[in-house]
C-alpha cells in the first residue's frame, strides 16, 4: 500500500519595531521567545525555522547573549534554521533598490555571524509582495521566502495544490516561494491539539507533501490569552508530543532543507498582495496606507528624500521600519513613540547638525500634486504647504518633528465600538474589549490634518469644547484653502482672498524662519475682520509621552498637559515636556485668549479599544484682525 506522509514546516517570525519600549521587548522575551526556545530544547525531534528582526536581534545580543548561544546550539545540531530578511523589517517594495539590498544583506550577514549558518530563506515583512521583488531577494543571496494562500489563489492555484514549493522570477532572477497555509495559521495554537492533528492528517497523502505554518512567534505567549494556553496549560508541549508520536506519517522539516532537495513547480507569477487581514485593512493594496494616512505619506516621502541625499546610514535604515507606516489590529501609525522613532532617525540621518549652509527650495516633496516650500538649516527644517491653508506640515527642531500629530479619522472598527457601547472596564463581550468606559462618547473627528500655524476665522461665541470635539464652526475656508506665495530668502508671504458673509476678506500670512536657530515667526493679518468673528491661530505640537508630567505655564500659573486649559489673556506661554526633553516658548502679540487641549484618538488593537494621546493643540484667539506669534524650541 502507498505510504501516506506529510512534512510539516514551522516558521516563527519574531519581531519588535524600532522605537518600541524596552519593557515590551522584555515581556515578549519572557512570554514567547524564551519559552519557545526551551520547548524546542525539550523536543529535539521538532524542527523549526526562526526569524529575529534586526532591532530585536540587537536587543537579544545586548541583553540576552546566552539566548543567542542557545539558538546557535540548535542550529548546529540541525534542529533550527534562522531566517534572514530586511534588517529593520521594512516593507521592501517602498524603499529604494539600493536600500533593499543593504537591508537584506545586513541581516543575512548578522545571522551568519551570530548563528553560524548563512540563511537561505528570508521572512518578508508583513508578507507584502510585489512582482519586482525576486530580483533584489536573489541578488542578496536568498533562495526562498514565505507567502500566503492568497498570493497563490489570486492566480487560480487552489488550496489543495499548495503543498509544494513554487518558483517565480523577475528578469531571470529566480526565487522559491513557499505557501503558509491559512488553515494551519488559524488553528495553531487556537484549536485543541487533537483538532490540529486531524487537520494535518487531512493534508497527508501519497508522495511528497509540505505543509508550512509561518506566523508570528508572539502568538505563542504574548498575544491575549495565549500565555495561559501555550505554556500554563501546555498546548505547545502537547502539540510537539503529538507530532513525535505520529512519526509513522508525520515529521517536521526545515523549510530551507526541503527547498534544497525538492524541485519547485513553476514558473508562477504572483500579484501585489499580502495576508488577508492586511489586504482588508489597506483596502486591497498595501500602498493605500500612504494615501489614506497623510502622516504616513509624510514619513515615507521624507525617508525617500533622505535616502536620495546620501549613503544609507543605520539611522536611515531604522527609519524604514514598517510598523509606523500602516494601521490594522497591529501596525503603528497611531502609536506616537513609533512615529517619533522614525522622525528621530530621519533627523539623525540628515546630519542636520553638520549642515553649515541653510537652503530654501520649492518642490512637491510629498507627491500630493502641490509644491511645498522647504526651509532647511543646521538647527531646524520647516516645510510649508501653501495648498493646505499655508500651514507648516513639518517642523524638525532638535531631534523631533514637532508637527507629528495624527488627524482623528473614522475607522471601520469605530462602528463596532458604538454598537457595543454598553461594555466597559475591560469586559470582553461579543468579541469587544474596551479598556475604559465611555470611549464611544469620545469618537471625535477632524476635518483636516493637524498642522502648525493653521489660521482661520471663528464666531466670537466659539467655545473650547467645540474645538476639542472637532465641531468648531469656521467662517470661510482659510484653514484648508490654497494660498498664493511670494518667497524672499527665508521669508514667505502667503495670501488668500475669499467671500465671508457677503464681503471680500483677505488673509495675509508671513512666515519668517530662523536660519541658524530653532524659531519660527508668524505674522497674520485679516482685512477686514468680519463683525462678530475672531482670528484663530492653531498650533498642533507632538508633545506626547507622559502628559501628566508635561506642563503649560502662562501668567505665572502652571497647568498639566493631560487636560483642557483656557486662559483669558496671555502674552507668552511655555509648553514643557520633560520626557521628550523639549520646551516650546510661544510669544503672542497683542496678548490673546488661549485654548489648549490634548489630541487623542480611539484605537483598537489586540489588547482592545483605548485612548492614545497624539499631541497637544494650542489655539490663540484674537479679537483684532492681526497677530504675531513666535515659537521657539529648546532642549531641556
Amino acid at each position: 500500500m502507498p505510504i501516506v506522509r506529510l512534512h510539516l514546516a514551522l516558521a516563527l517570525h519574531n519581531h519588535q519595531p524600532v522605537g518600541n519600549f524596552g519593557w515590551v521587548l522584555e515581556r515578549n522575551f519572557e512570554e514567547s521567545y524564551l519559552p519557545m526556545l526551551e520547548a524546542l530544547e525539550r523536543h529535539p525531534r521538532i524542527k523549526a525555522a526562526l526569524h529575529y528582526s534586526g532591532f530585536l536581534l540587537d536587543h537579544l545580543r545586548e541583553h540576552h547573549p546566552q539566548f543567542i548561544k542557545r539558538v546557535r546550539g540548535l542550529v548546529e545540531r540541525g534542529q533550527v534554521e534562522v531566517l534572514g530578511g530586511g534588517y529593520f523589517e521594512p516593507i521592501l517594495p517602498i524603499i529604494s533598490d539600493r536600500d533593499k539590498l543593504v537591508q537584506l544583506k545586513l541581516l543575512r550577514d548578522a545571522v551568519t555571524r551570530d548563528f553560524g549558518r548563512r540563511p537561505s530563506g528570508l521572512w518578508l515583512a508583513e508578507r507584502v509582495w510585489e512582482p519586482g521583488l525576486p530580483r533584489p531577494l536573489a541578488e542578496a543571496g536568498y533562495g526562498y521566502t514565505i507567502l500566503d494562500n492568497e498570493h497563490f489563489e489570486a492566480i487560480g492555484i487552489r488550496a489543495e495544490a499548495l503543498l509544494q514549493p513554487f518558483l517565480t522570477e523577475e528578469q531571470g532572477h529566480a526565487i522559491v516561494v513557499l505557501p503558509t497555509l491559512k488553515v494551519l495559521r488559524y488553528a495553531i495554537p487556537w484549536q485543541p491539539v487533537e483538532e490540529v492533528m486531524e487537520i494535518l492528517r487531512g493534508l497527508a497523502g501519497e508522495g511528497e507533501r509540505l505543509a508550512l505554518m509561518g506566523d508570528d512567534g508572539e502568538k505563542f505567549g504574548s498575544w491575549p490569552t495565549t500565555r495561559e494556553a501555550c505554556w500554563d496549560r501546555g498546548w505547545v508541549d502537547e502539540f510537539f508530543n503529538a507530532i513525535e508520536t505520529s512519526a509513522g506519517w508525520l515529521d517536521t522539516v526545515l523549510p530551507g532543507a526541503y527547498v534544497e532537495t525538492h524541485r519547485p513547480h513553476g514558473p508562477v507569477y504572483l500579484p501585489a498582495t499580502s495576508y488577508p487581514e492586511m489586504i482588508k485593512w489597506s483596502g486591497g493594496f498595501w500602498r493605500n496606507f500612504l494615501a489614506r494616512y497623510r502622516e504616513a505619506n509624510a514619513m515615507h516621502k521624507k525617508m525617500l528624500r533622505v535616502s536620495r541625499s546620501g549613503r544609507p546610514s543605520r539611522h536611515l535604515l531604522q527609519a524604514q521600519a514598517n510598523d509606523a507606516y500602516w494601521h490594522g489590529v497591529f501596525g503603528g501609525v497611531y502609536l506616537p513613540h513609533l512615529r517619533r522613532a522614525v522622525w528621530q532617525n530621519l533627523r539623525a540621518a540628515e546630519g542636520a547638525g553638520r549642515r553649515l549652509v541653510a537652503r530654501v527650495s520649492e518642490e512637491d516633496y510629498d507627491l500630493d500634486g502641490h509644491r511645498e516650500v522647504l526651509f532647511e538649516g543646521p538647527e531646524q527644517n520647516v516645510y510649508v504647504a501653501p495648498a493646505a491653508g499655508g500651514a507648516i506640515v513639518e517642523w524638525d527642531a532638535g531631534r523631533l518633528n514637532l508637527v507629528d500629530v495624527v488627524q482623528r479619522r473614522p475607522e471601520a472598527y469605530h462602528e463596532e465600538l458604538r454598537a457595543g457601547s454598553a461594555q466597559g472596564g475591560g469586559i470582553l463581550k461579543a468579541n469587544l474589549l474596551v479598556r475604559e468606559p465611555g470611549l464611544h462618547e469620545r469618537l471625535w473627528y477632524d476635518r483636516r490634518r493637524r498642522l502648525l500655524f493653521q489660521c482661520y476665522l471663528v464666531p466670537a461665541e466659539a467655545r473650547l469644547e467645540a474645538a476639542q470635539r472637532g465641531q468648531l464652526e469656521e467662517l470661510g475656508s482659510f484653514g484648508t484653502g490654497g494660498f498664493l506665495t511670494r518667497l524672499r530668502s527665508r521669508r514667505l508671504k502667503l495670501d488668500r482672498t475669499e467671500t465671508v458673509g457677503g464681503q471680500s476678506v483677505t488673509m495675509t500670512k508671513e512666515l519668517t524662519v530662523d536660519g541658524q536657530g530653532r524659531s519660527i515667526t508668524l505674522s497674520v493679518r485679516v482685512d477686514p475682520l468680519p463683525p462678530g468673528s475672531l482670528l484663530a491661530v492653531e498650533s498642533n505640537l507632538a508633545i506626547t509621552a507622559g502628559p501628566a508630567k508635561g506642563s503649560l505655564t502662562a501668567n505665572r500659573r502652571t497647568h498639566c498637559l493631560d487636560g483642557e486649559v483656557e486662559i483669558a489673556e496671555a502674552a507668552s506661554l511655555v509648553l514643557l515636556q520633560p520626557e521628550l526633553a523639549t520646551r516650546c516658548t510661544v510669544r503672542i502679540s497683542p496678548p490673546a485668549r488661549i485654548w489648549y487641549y490634548p489630541v487623542e484618538t480611539i484605537n483598537n488593537s489586540e489588547h482592545g479599544y483605548e485612548r492614545i494621546l497624539q499631541g497637544g493643540c494650542l489655539v490663540t484667539l484674537h479679537a483684532v484682525g492681526q497677530a504675531r506669534l513666535t515659537i521657539r524650541q529648546s532642549d531641556v
